[in-house]
């Protein structure tokens, strides 16, 4: 079987994964109905619990307590009218005011439904007993009801659109040591080597003819990475690190771009990198952008380092974690 794309897609496609959860589960409920010989589907439930408890109710009011589009519930309570579980009513106080309410059928029928529903709960709190799926519900729909999927997005492509990559000032260096000793912390032990890079990056990388970039994002070090130089046929791309909060930005890409613009301005052909196979992400990363695997270095001052990339810059064209 082919691998599940959405999956590869993570969080672009969470609405899309949502809604195909949603279809399973309603096409296996109506085949479950079927099989049982009810004529209903699984969607009304929701009605039906609402009328059963409140008793007659407005189109308006139905949606509002559902919290369903008008539009969606008038297909839905059609044809629940028309299966004869829905009928129509007018209000004794305002006889312009039309309610619907359960008909005979319907409460006739309800008992063996309940029983089903809760069958159904039961199968479900079975097959979700290790995640508390009903909390992150809530938790999204009280942050979606806070500030909408639109205006979230709209604010995140703002910051996106103000993505700079610039060079290494002293005031920058806190933060080239804080986001690298952050995720090293996170996988793997601080080595010395990793001090002295990262303590002293104007003596260790710039004053040898390196470079330090970090890419900007409204103001705030969203990334950065060190471009050091071995001699004049390399440099190496060392202490490339994304801050969490600016996943999704595409920031390692912007940095990518600019270390190897600066290799060639500086007539470098080659970037090489050590990094370990665990950084799932960053070797993927290196491999869109040419790097090819080249056996490893035996000096390497690294413990973590477990594969070693090059990339030839010369003719290659430019479009997260490495040592």
């Amino acid at each position: 079987m082919d691998a599940d794309f959405l999956s590869e897609l993570g969080l672009n496609a969470i609405v899309t994964r949502l809604k195909r959860v949603s279809d399973a589960m309603l096409h296996d409920g109506k085949r479950m109905y079927k099989q049982l010989g009810m004529d209903i589907e699984p969607n009304w439930f929701a009605v039906f619990k609402l009328l059963k408890h409140r008793g007659p109710m407005s189109v308006t009011e139905i949606a509002d307590a559902i919290r369903l589009s008008h539009p969606s519930l008038i297909t839905l309570v059609n044809k629940m009218a028309a299966a004869g579980y829905l009928t129509e009513t007018r209000s004794e106080v305002d006889s312009r005011r039309r309610l619907l309410e359960l008909t005979e059928k319907a409460k006739s029928k309800y008992p063996d439904f309940e029983r089903i529903w809760d069958a159904g709960t039961a199968g479900f709190k079975r097959m979700m007993n290790d995640c508390d799926i009903l909390g992150a519900i809530d938790i999204l729909e009280t942050r979606i009801a806070q500030k909408g999927f639109r205006e979230r997005t709209i604010e995140e492509l703002e910051k996106l659109s103000s993505v700079e990559v610039v060079e290494f000032e002293e005031r920058y260096a806190p933060d080239f040591a804080r986001l690298n000793y952050e995720w090293i912390a996170k996988y793997y032990a601080i080595e010395p080597h990793d001090h002295d890079q990262l303590d002293h990056p104007r003596q260790n990388i710039i004053d040898k003819g390196g470079q330090i970039f970090f890419a900007l994002a409204g103001g705030d070090v969203a990334g950065t990475v060190a471009m050091i130089r071995m001699n004049y046929e390399a440099f190496e791309l060392a202490k490339m690190a994304v801050s969490p909060a600016f996943q999704g930005y595409k920031i390692g890409d912007r940095l990518m771009e600019a270390c190897i613009a600066f290799a060639r301005d500086e007539g470098v052909p080659y970037i090489i990198l050590e990094s370990n196979t665990k950084q799932f992400a960053a070797i993927n990363l290196y491999r869109k952008f040419g790097f090819v695997e080249t056996p490893p270095d035996p000096n390497s001052q690294f413990s973590r380092s477990n594969i070693r990339m090059e990339l030839f810059v010369s003719g290659q064209r430019t479009t997260q974690n490495a040592n």
